[in-house]
């Protein structure tokens, strides 16, 4: 995803990446539009008999309508996909930051209290369950960005044919592809200005975890199978109310709802019927762009310059829609996979320091008052 300021107008004009304007098809397409344009022009000029003639506008104002308002109603659609996907996206990281979170507090409490009544075993059966929490929930967030990557939509865009395949034909393709995980690195290894289709973890999936992974249809739900397990297993051994225990699980759900949300749109395409109708009507009012066009101005120089602008216009807005419909993935328009693991991670690293615990068991937290404010508390 690409960000830029909006206030700098030539620069914004100008930029050519992620573009669908500076794109060699539309450049193409709309100089051969202006050519024809100059063509039918000079015909006209020149008392051709067989020049192209109309006598009334009516129709091609009507198609043009019509043309336009599927195109932007098209538009419309496609940015409520890529707006609903980045809402749902930001919802489920929040959710499993939330739970992660809550988790290391109530963990951490407690541990401090069995440390303090000499339970060391129950203290370090927590600092065990903190460990397995921040290496799992890194790996939730990997293998999450890795299937909405690696959705229906963008195994279309990468698989180079132009055949229409049906959902069982990507199933079964599905199927011997969670035979493969995605490429790990640990995260003290991993180079930040990296490129490359690689997530970082705290610590690299071990024999066990990987068996079971590549015989699982679902890493996504495996993954969290193993989270909650360990959320149950550290429940009884926790000096926190069950009933507030239970906000961890619905805040897990509510990730979950999130990439259920987000695997809807990286899975179901655009429907077929209305991109194909609206392509053939797209086509067949561009034939007669430069018709109307050099008739309604009557200009050699005129005529093609707006044949050119019509055009591209009305195939840009087109393109446009086609980004939006598919965000996820490694184009520059997409949303960025990556960054947002690699911002989860991070969290999930700020949260285990250990320098908070020691911060937070002092009264107030390292703030040094003097001897006026310390009365004042008292008062």
């Amino acid at each position: 995803m690409l960000l830029y300021n909006n206030r700098r107008l030539l620069r914004l004009v100008l930029q050519r990446e992620g573009s669908v304007f500076f794109r060699l098809e539309t450049i193409l397409a709309g100089l051969l539009l202006a050519v024809i344009g100059a063509l039918v022009q000079y015909s006209r000029d020149s008392g051709w008999e067989y020049a192209p003639d109309l006598q009334h506008h009516y129709g091609f104002q009507a198609v043009g309508v019509g043309v336009t308002f599927a195109l932007v109603f098209r538009t419309q659609l496609a940015w409520g996909r890529f707006w609903e996907a980045t809402t749902h996206l930001h919802m489920m990281y929040s959710k499993w930051m939330d739970a992660f979170v809550q988790f290391q507090a109530f963990a951490e409490v407690t541990a401090k209290a069995a440390f303090e009544e000499g339970d060391r075993t129950r203290a370090d059966f927590l600092w065990h369950k903190q460990l397995r929490m921040k290496w799992n929930f890194a790996l939730l967030s990997a293998v999450a960005a890795e299937r909405l990557y690696r959705g229906d939509n963008e195994r279309m865009k990468e698989d180079g044919s132009e055949r229409i395949r049906t959902r069982t034909d990507l199933r079964i393709e599905g199927e011997c592809f969670s035979s493969c995980l995605p490429k790990f690195v640990e995260r003290r290894h991993f180079k930040r200005d990296s490129m490359q289709e690689v997530y970082p973890v705290f610590e690299l999936p071990s024999k066990d975890q990987q068996n079971l992974l590549l015989q699982s249809y679902d890493h996504v739900a495996t993954v969290m199978y193993w989270i909650v397990w360990d959320l149950a297993d550290a429940m009884r051994h926790l000096d926190i109310a069950a009933p507030i225990q239970s906000r961890m699980y619905q805040e897990l759900s509510n990730g979950m709802l999130g990439f259920s949300n987000c695997l809807k749109i990286a899975d179901v395409p655009f429907p077929l019927p209305y991109a194909q109708l609206l392509g053939l009507l797209l086509i067949g009012f561009s034939c007669f762009i430069p018709v109307y066009v050099v008739i309604f101005t009557g200009s050699p120089i005129a005529g093609p310059i707006l044949c050119f602008i019509l055009f591209v216009t009305l195939w840009c807005l087109n393109e446009v829609a086609k980004e939006l419909e598919n965000p996820f993935g490694q184009d520059a328009n997409d949303i960025p996979l990556l960054d947002f693991h690699l911002r989860f991670t991070d969290v999930l690293a700020d949260a285990c320091n250990a320098n908070h615990h020691a911060m937070l068991c002092q009264p107030l937290m390292g703030v040094q008052l003097n001897t006026t404010e310390l009365c004042r508390t008292w008062v």
